[in-house]
């Protein structure tokens, strides 16, 4: 009864979205259609080219078509992944009338590799979304996507049935935070220090190394209040996902092992460290019954590898010795 009602409470936690955007008003799977050659947006986009186009969703009965603009992003994946990550740009206009309404620009995240396990990939790296928005209230909304891709720059075109899904542009964060989207990089001792925390301790759960808050690597930052607040995404390369394409950890952090967690947050105050040790723990119910939700799109094996892998991180937070030597005594100091 008790795993029941966590189930009830996450579903109605994931599903308690704000009303200013239709696209996450619903966690049904949207499904898409696109056409284009996957070589060319390569070579002809990056961070300031953008690519006009359109894409096609299914709503009722008819295919809608959706002007935007793309581009690529993220350097590692676009030499390493056949599939580029994206981003949408939208003339207000344009999307008006559809799902899309309200947003200025979307990410889209795809596989990296046409694989046989891309879906679970792409899952698990959903799940890591939905994981970090029980435990901050920065983050960011997502919406799964069934995209049918033709790509044409074959002799034959070729379609690829990709599971994807869309993350909301930091500026909605920032509106709906009453914050204020900072591009430049900052000290740590900038960041409000309990959002520091609590994103630190989400990283080393889900087994993350790739990431810097004040680099802004895989991170955006608030302002909010004086204070700054990170804002991360990108988590495919993580011990939790465990991607074959993912690389190895530097050789400063210990570890080449992506599975093995490292603590990568700043030393703060042992009273804040406490606090927040204690917030996790009391959601650790809603963690399994967010991987629970998706446990009938995997075997019972890596159900509980993935379970097993986030036990662990709570493991050590039950544990004072524990506690103390992999995550106080490891923490970068001021």
């Amino acid at each position: 009864m008790k795993t029941n009602n966590v189930l009830i409470l996450v579903i109605l936690s994931i599903n308690s979205l704000a009303q200013d955007v239709p696209l996450f008003q619903s966690q049904e799977p949207l499904n898409l259609r696109m056409t284009g050659s996957i070589k060319s947006i390569k070579k002809n986009s990056n961070d300031s080219t953008l690519i006009s186009g359109k894409f096609l969703y299914h709503q009722d009965t008819q295919w809608i078509a959706v002007p935007a603009q793309v581009r690529v992003r993220g350097n590692y994946r676009l030499k390493n992944c056949y599939f580029p990550p994206l981003k949408f740009k939208f003339n207000k206009a344009d999307v008006v009338a559809t799902v899309f309404s309200g947003n200025k620009a979307l990410k889209l995240v795809v596989p990296c590799l046409n694989e046989t396990d891309k879906d679970k990939l792409i899952r698990k790296e959903y799940m890591c979304y939905q994981i970090y928005r029980l435990v901050s209230p920065f983050h960011f909304r997502t919406r799964l996507a069934n995209l049918e891709w033709t790509e044409v720059s074959h002799k034959k075109p070729r379609t690829y049935e990709l599971l994807t899904f869309f993350v909301e542009d930091n500026s909605l964060v920032a509106k709906r935070s009453q914050a204020k989207v900072v591009k430049t990089n900052v000290g740590h001792a900038a960041f409000d220090e309990k959002q520091s925390v609590r994103n630190d301790f989400f990283q080393y759960m889900i087994g993350n190394a790739d990431w810097s808050e004040v680099y802004q690597h895989n991170s955006n930052t608030l302002l909010l209040n004086g204070k700054y607040i990170p804002l991360s995404y990108d988590f495919d390369m993580t011990g939790f996902v465990n991607a074959r394409y993912a690389r190895e950890n530097p050789p400063n952090l210990g570890t080449g092992n992506i599975r093995e967690r490292v603590y990568r947050g700043f030393c703060k105050s042992n009273a804040t460290m406490q606090e927040i040790r204690q917030e996790f723990l009391e959601k650790e119910s809603a963690v399994a019954a967010i991987i629970e939700l998706e446990a009938a799109n995997f075997t019972s094996y890596e159900v509980q590898d993935m379970k097993g892998y986030v036990h662990g991180f709570f493991e050590i937070l039950r544990s004072d010795d524990r506690f103390r030597s992999a995550i106080l005594n490891q923490c970068r100091p001021n």
